[in-house]
C-alpha cells in the first residue's frame, strides 16, 4: 500500500501494557516495526488477547487491507472497558471501508460524545447522507483500469515527454530483490511506460542510479519547464529516533538528457518525513505532504514559495488538513489541487478532493464522488492540461491485487460551488434560531430547506448561477423574503440575512389572481400608501399570489386607509383604496371585501372597467366635454400613458329614443370629442385611439324604441345602453 510512505504518521501505537507474556512483546515489537503481517501471525497466537492486542490486530490487518478481518477486531476494541475514544474514530473508518455507513455514523457519534471538543466529529455526523451527495458529483467521471497493472503496487502516475511515470514494487533483478517489512514486497522503485490512449506497450526501470537506489523511490514531479525532477525517496543518511529511515524531498535537474545528482529541500529532517512534491504552473511553488510537528496530526499539506531560489517556511495548508491524512497533492495549472484525505467525510479509506486554487491557497474543496473513489484508498492523479483526461491509482476490489493504476474521462470541467451563510432576524435585528428558510431557483424550484440554528446562521451551498429567493416562515412571524443573485464573479462565501417580523396581531392578507383563470400572481408589485400617515412601502406577492403586511401602532376600533395599487408585467394596473375600521384582532383579507384580480393586457379589454370608470355624462344633445365626464377620461390617459403601445377604440353608444340617424350622428361626435380630449394628453403617439360612434346600433339588452309595438322600457332599462367603451384593438 501507499501508507508505507507514512506508517509513522498513520498508526497510533504506545498502548503497551506490563506483564505482557513473550508471544505479545515479540507482536508488539512486530507491529511497532511496520511488520504487519508477521505481527498478525504472532498476535494470533495469543490466548487471552487483552485491547492492545486487540488494537494491534485490528490495525495490523487493516494495514494489509483485510478489512472485515479488521472490523471484527476493532468492534471487540470498541465494546472493552480499557478502550479510548479513538477507537471508535478507527472503527468508524473500517466500517467505511466496508460499506456500512450507518454503523460508521454510530460510532462517530459515540466519538463526538467522547471528545465534545472535536471541531471535526461534527462534519461525520451526516455521514451517509454526504456519501449519497457525493456521488452525484461522480456522475462527471468514467473510470477503467489499465492493463499495465501487476500484482504489486503500482501507483503515482505522471505523464513527461509522453510517457508515464509511476512508482512500482514490480521490479526484482536476477531474483535477488529486497523486500520491505511492511507488505513483504520489493522496495519501491520509478519506472517508466511508452503509453498510447491508455494502452501501454512496455515499460522499464528508470535507468539513473543516482534516483533509483536500494530502497523507496517515488513519487516524483516534473517542473512545468521539465527541468527539474522533485523525487521522494527514504533518508540514505540517517534515521529517526526510533530508527525509521524518513521519507525526503530531493530535486534533480536537466542537463541536456542527462540528470544531475538530486540534492535535498531545505525542509527535509531525520524526524519526520516529507514527500509527495506538487508544483505550481510557474514553478515557484512547491506542495507536498508531511507528518512535521506543528501540523493538525497524521499527515498535512504544506506549501513553499520559491524567491530568488531560495524556498521559504513551509506553511500548513490548513483549510483543507485535519487530524486524519491529506496527502498526493496535485497542483493543476487550471487552478486546482487535487489530493487524498481520510481526515473528510467519503466513501472510507483515503479519498480524492479536488479544490479551487487561488492566491497559492485552497479556497474550496469537494470530494470527487464515485467512481473516482471507492471503500478503498484512492491516490496520486495526473490531469491533462485540458482537464478532461488522466490518472489515479486506488487498490479498490476488482484490481489486481494491491495499488493499481486506473485512467479517468471527465464530462465537464470542475466546478466550484458557494457557500451562503445566512442569518435569520426580526426587524429590530434580533436573531431568530428554529426559523425554516426555503431556498427557490428562478424557477421557483426549491434547491433547498434549512432551519436557523441558536444564533440565526443557517448554511446553503450551490455550484448554480442565478437569482436565488429566500423564503423565512416561524410561528408568530409574518414571512420573511430576500433576493440573492449569484453570477461568476460572486465570492464563494457570501453572506445574506432573511428578516422576519414579529406578528403584531392586526395584518392586512391580500391575494392577487388573474381576472380570468382565476390563478393566483406571483411578484406583482404592491404599492401600499397609508393614507393616514403618508408612508409608502412597496411589497411582492409571493408564490402564492399572497402578501402579508403587519399593520403597527393600532389598537381596537381605529381606522385604517390604504391606496394600494398593483403592477405586473403583462397586466393592466390597477388602484383600489382600502378603508377599515380594527374591530377585531387577527389578519384582515382586502381580497375578499374588494377586487383584487387583475386583468391580463389582452385584445378586446375594456379599459372602462379596468379602470373603475363612472358613467360619463353629457348634456342633452350635446357633444362637449363636461368636468366630470374629464375627471373619467383622465383615468383612460393615464392607463395609455402606462401602456405606451395601446391602441384603443373608444366606442360611444345611446338608447334606443330618438331617430337612429340623430342617435348615429351624436354618438359620432361625443367619440370624436372624447378621444381628441385623450389625444390632447398622450405623450406618446396620440394617434393609438380613435372614436367611433355607434348610436343604437348595439343595444346590450334589446330595448328598441322602433315598431308598432313599442313598449314602455324604464329609466333604468335606457341607462344600460347609453354608454362609453374603450376596448384594445391591439399592442
Amino acid at each position: 500500500m501507499k501508507t508505507i510512505l507514512f506508517y509513522s504518521a498513520c498508526i497510533a501505537v504506545c498502548f503497551g501494557a506490563t506483564g505482557q507474556t513473550t508471544i505479545e512483546k515479540r507482536g508488539a515489537k512486530l507491529f511497532n516495526q511496520y511488520d504487519y503481517i508477521a505481527s498478525v501471525e504472532t498476535l494470533e497466537a495469543v490466548d487471552r488477547k487483552d485491547v492492545d492486542v486487540l488494537r494491534e490486530l485490528a490495525e495490523s490487518y487493516d494495514m494489509m487491507g483485510n478489512y472485515a478481518k479488521a472490523e471484527t477486531y476493532f468492534a471487540q476494541v470498541c465494546t472493552s472497558s480499557d478502550k479510548v475514544p479513538n477507537d471508535h474514530l478507527n472503527y468508524a473508518r473500517i466500517l467505511m471501508k466496508n460499506e456500512k455507513y450507518n454503523e460508521a455514523e454510530m460510532q462517530l457519534k459515540i466519538y463526538g460524545t467522547l471528545n465534545p471538543e472535536n471541531e471535526e466529529a461534527a462534519r461525520f455526523q451526516l455521514l451517509n447522507e454526504s456519501v449519497q451527495k457525493f456521488t452525484q458529483y461522480g456522475a462527471n467521471f468514467s473510470v477503467k483500469s489499465m492493463s499495465m497493472n501487476s500484482d504489486q503496487e503500482d501507483f503515482a502516475p505522471v505523464m513527461y515527454e509522453n510517457q508515464l511515470y509511476f512508482a512500482s514494487s514490480r521490479y526484482k533483478t536476477n531474483s535477488v530483490w529486497r523486500r520491505w517489512s511492511g507488505n513483504h514486497l520489493a522496495f519501491l522503485d520509478i519506472c517508466v511506460a511508452e503509453i498510447s490512449q491508455d494502452n501501454v506497450s512496455k515499460w522499464w526501470l528508470f535507468d539513473n542510479k543516482e534516483i533509483n537506489k536500494r530502497y523507496h523511490e517515488g513519487p516524483v514531479a516534473f517542473s512545468p519547464n521539465g527541468n527539474e525532477l522533485f523525487i521522494t525517496r527514504n533518508n540514505y543518511e540517517g534515521k529517526g529516533p526510533d530508527g525509521t529511515r524518513q521519507l525526503q524531498l530531493l530535486v534533480s535537474t536537466k542537463t541536456g538528457t542527462t540528470w544531475s545528482e538530486p540534492t535535498k529541500l531545505p525542509f527535509n529532517s531525520n524526524d519526520f518525513s516529507v514527500g509527495h512534491a506538487t508544483l505550481s504552473a510557474d514553478g515557484n511553488t512547491i506542495v507536498f505532504a508531511s507528518d512535521m510537528p506543528g501540523g493538525k496530526g497524521g499527515v498535512d499539506i504544506y506549501k513553499s514559495v520559491r524567491t530568488n531560489g531560495v524556498w521559504s517556511t513551509p506553511e500548513n495548508l490548513s483549510k483543507i488538513n485535519t487530524s486524519g491524512d491529506e496527502m498526493f497533492p496535485y497542483l493543476h495549472a487550471g487552478g486546482v489541487l487535487i489530493f487524498s484525505s481520510n481526515g473528510h467525510p467519503g466513501y472510507g479509506g483515503l479519498d480524492l478532493f479536488v479544490g479551487q486554487w487561488k492566491n497559492n491557497n485552497v479556497t474550496r474543496f469537494q470530494n470527487l464522488g464515485s467512481p473516482m473513489n471507492s471503500p478503498a484508498d484512492d491516490f496520486s492523479v495526473w490531469l491533462n492540461p485540458e482537464m478532461s483526461h488522466g490518472y489515479f491509482a486506488s487498490n479498490r476490489i476488482g484490481g489486481m491485487g494491491n495499488d493499481d493504476l486506473y485512467s479517468f474521462s471527465m464530462k465537464n470541467p470542475f466546478s466550484f460551488g458557494r457557500t451562503i451563510k445566512g442569518i435569520a432576524k426580526d426587524q429590530v435585528g434580533d436573531l431568530l434560531p428554529g426559523a425554516k428558510v426555503v431556498i427557490t431557483d428562478n424557477a421557483g424550484i426549491a434547491v433547498a430547506e434549512v432551519i436557523s440554528g441558536d444564533q440565526g446562521e443557517f448554511v446553503f451551498e450551490t455550484d448554480k448561477t442565478g437569482n436565488f429567493h429566500f423564503l423565512g416562515t416561524k410561528e408568530k412571524y409574518f414571512d420573511g423574503t430576500s433576493l440573492l443573485a449569484i453570477s461568476d464573479e460572486t465570492p464563494v462565501d457570501v453572506e445574506q440575512e432573511v428578516v422576519l417580523e414579529k406578528d403584531p396581531g392586526f395584518a392586512l392578507l391580500a391575494t392577487i389572481t388573474d381576472k380570468l383563470s382565476k390563478n393566483v400572481l406571483d411578484s406583482v408589485k404592491i404599492i401600499l400608501i397609508n393614507n393616514l400617515n403618508g408612508e409608502q412601502e412597496v411589497v411582492y406577492t409571493n408564490e402564492k399570489g399572497e402578501i402579508f403586511r403587519p399593520i403597527r401602532d393600532r389598537k381596537i376600533n381605529d381606522r385604517i386607509s390604504y391606496n394600494i395599487r398593483l403592477e405586473k408585467n403583462g397586466y393592466i394596473s390597477k388602484g383600489i383604496t382600502y378603508n377599515r375600521v380594527l374591530d377585531k384582532e387577527g389578519k384582515y383579507v382586502v381580497s375578499d371585501e374588494m377586487n383584487l384580480s387583475m386583468d391580463k393586457m389582452d385584445v378586446g379589454l375594456d379599459l372602462a372597467k379596468v379602470a373603475d370608470l363612472k358613467p360619463i355624462f353629457f348634456d342633452v344633445g350635446k357633444f362637449n366635454i363636461r368636468a366630470d365626464a374629464a375627471v373619467e377620461l383622465d383615468k383612460i390617459v393615464k392607463v395609455m400613458n402606462d401602456y405606451p403601445t395601446m391602441v384603443v377604440e373608444l366606442g360611444s353608444h345611446t338608447d334606443c329614443r330618438g331617430t337612429a340617424a340623430k342617435n348615429q350622428e351624436l354618438s359620432q361626435k361625443r367619440a370624436m370629442a372624447s378621444a381628441e380630449y385623450i389625444k390632447a394628453r398622450i405623450t406618446t403617439n396620440p394617434n393609438r385611439i380613435y372614436g367611433m360612434g355607434y348610436g343604437e346600433s348595439k343595444l346590450l339588452n334589446g330595448c328598441a324604441c322602433e315598431g308598432k309595438n313599442n313598449p314602455k322600457y324604464t329609466e333604468a332599462q335606457h341607462q344600460v345602453n347609453r354608454r362609453t367603451e374603450f376596448l384594445v384593438v391591439k399592442f
